[in-house]
């Protein structure tokens, strides 16, 4: 189970020339309110059951063995899933061509939280089987997880980004031979706030799905069919 994270910055930029009033102090204001959105969507849980336990060992998981390194013990199921944060920001622009300035303002900024999901189960638990109920209910359990959390982060990371094109509407105004280094500052501060939230849902992720394979789940799923 992995988290991606990935920004996109597109820019759309408008060149508005102030009137005569606007070149006056007080010029560098944004002329569009921000859009702020946060997605999350899923795709349809993906199905493998090919695969043998000797397969599945050879997957990489992040999952501690709740039996211990010394205790050898075959894979009968797993999660293979993915959460990507995408980030797509646009920003406006007002120049004064009077001074040759250039203000820079956040336009729209979009976050899509996106899980995509796989659950394997032995092919030595026939589907219909017991067994292999027993193990797909538990590997269903690590979706609803990831659910839970980019749900959660959703709101979180909403009300932080109002919050920060709240604080500071405008950026600027710099003479337009520095618009480059205004431009990539503005991709800084989303990327880091972007960065600091991933890092939380991974982390978070990583607790709440090894909780979930502890040693009394993994026994309760062993004995559910004797």
């Amino acid at each position: 189970m992995t988290l991606s994270l990935r920004v996109l910055f597109l820019s759309a930029l408008v060149f508005l020339a102030p009137t005569a009033q606007a070149s006056a102090a007080g010029w560098c204001t944004s002329v569009q309110s921000p859009q702020i959105r946060v997605k999350t969507d899923t795709d349809n849980i993906q199905y493998d059951f090919s695969k043998s336990e000797k397969d599945l060992n050879h997957f990489s998981i992040d999952t501690v063995n709740p039996y211990g390194d010394n205790v050898i013990t075959d894979v009968g199921g797993l999660m293979q899933g993915r959460i990507n944060v995408n980030q797509r920001m646009k920003y406006g622009t007002l120049t004064n061509t009077k001074t040759s300035e250039i203000c820079y303002w956040y336009t729209e900024i979009t976050v899509s939280l996106h899980i995509s999901p796989t659950i394997f189960v032995a092919k030595e638990f026939p589907k219909g089987s017991c067994k292999h109920k027993a193990i797909l209910a538990h590997e269903h359990q690590h979706v609803v997880i990831d659910r839970e959390i980019v749900n959660k982060y959703a709101k979180i990371i909403g009300d932080s980004l109002y919050s920060e094109v709240s604080a500071r509407g405008v950026f600027g105004p710099v003479p337009l031979s520095k618009s480059a280094q205004l431009e990539d500052q503005l991709k800084k501060r989303m990327e880091s706030l972007l960065t600091q939230y991933s890092e939380k849902i991974n982390e978070e992720r990583r607790i709440r799905q090894q909780a979930l394979d502890s040693l009394s789940e993994y026994e309760r799923v062993n004995k559910a069919c004797q």
